[in-house]
């Protein structure tokens, strides 16, 4: 059984962030800037200063792209997509698989036009055929319907649907370059499939291939019942480290490109009361759009 999933926009209910869309869609970091709170040291500016030219190119037309609507574009504030592809050392030639898209896609729009014309992308999607009332049921259709809707972009994705992650092959053995997961681990481990996941993307990327891994940052310090911290969507750094190296990976980088030290980490419903969720409704409204989203380990592990 999964773990609860993240709501969908409230209403699209992100009056801030709506309202800074056009001027933060226009505002890409440049290869000498850091965005707004970014140290410029970090590696992932250094990332966007030292990719390659054509990759750069990509992206930044992908993320300016009109078939971004102003809502995704308004999170480009908080997800960074740029410096995040480019410190997971994205290129545009690369086989990439992306686990767990979620039934927006939203790095799918992004990656897929990235790589349509020299490389090729993969995704997970849920399976369809379930009870029509369930989460995975109506997020698999909604990503399916994304991706019918565009065949410009999205013709060339290949997708694997997930029935059972104990059998799940992403791709041949030692055929992919990078494997991406975004904010999904908690679900994973809630459900207790982690190790399944992480095995099916470790036998599938090439050696020296890449992992790349984005996750709510929860308070350090030991986790006696990880199913339990999960069930609010933060996990510990080091406990992922950890968990993730014990799965065969090696650590080989961290970006702090999406830390948000105003997320106290301490809010009524989880991770789910910021934005884009704001399952909180009403209750604390402007102090959840205030914080933005949540803080977030960046993390870059190399099958060795």
């Amino acid at each position: 059984m999964y773990a609860r999933p993240p709501s969908l926009l409230v209403a699209l209910g992100l009056a801030a962030a709506t309202a800074c869309a056009g001027a933060c869609a226009s505002k890409p970091a440049t290869d000498s800037s850091a965005p707004a709170g970014a140290q410029t040291d970090d590696p992932a500016v250094q990332a966007v200063r030292d990719a390659d030219p054509a990759t750069v190119e990509a992206l930044r037309a992908a993320i300016a792209g009109a078939h971004r609507s102003p809502e995704n574009r308004a999170r480009d504030q908080y997800r960074h997509p740029l410096e995040t592809l480019l410190f997971f050392g994205l290129r545009k030639d690369m086989t990439v698989v992306e686990l767990w898209p979620g039934g927006g896609g939203w790095f799918t729009e992004i990656l897929a036009p990235t790589l349509r014309d020299s490389g090729k992308l993969i995704t997970t999607n849920f399976d369809t055929s379930g009870p029509p009332d369930a989460y995975q049921t109506k997020s698999g259709t909604k990503f399916q319907t994304k991706l019918a809707g565009n065949t410009e972009l999205y013709g060339k994705v290949e997708v694997v649907t997930v029935k059972d992650p104990k059998a799940l092959v992403l791709a041949p053995d030692g055929s992919v370059d990078l494997v991406l997961t975004f904010r999904n681990t908690h679900n994973w481990v809630e459900g207790g499939i982690e190790a399944e996941i992480y095995g099916a993307a470790f036998r599938a990327l090439k050696p020296g291939g890449i992992l790349g891994v984005e996750q709510h940052r929860g308070e350090p310090g030991p986790v006696d019942d990880p199913k339990k911290v999960a069930e609010r969507g933060y996990l510990p750094e080091e406990w992922v480290i950890a968990r993730v190296e014990s799965f065969g990976f090696k650590l080989v980088g961290k970006s702090e490109i999406n830390a948000n030290p105003r997320d106290t980490k301490d809010h009524d419903k989880g991770v789910w009361a910021l934005p884009p969720s704001l399952e909180n409704g009403d209750k604390d409204r402007e102090k959840y759009l205030a914080i933005g989203e949540s803080d977030r380990m960046t993390l870059k592990f190399v099958k060795p």
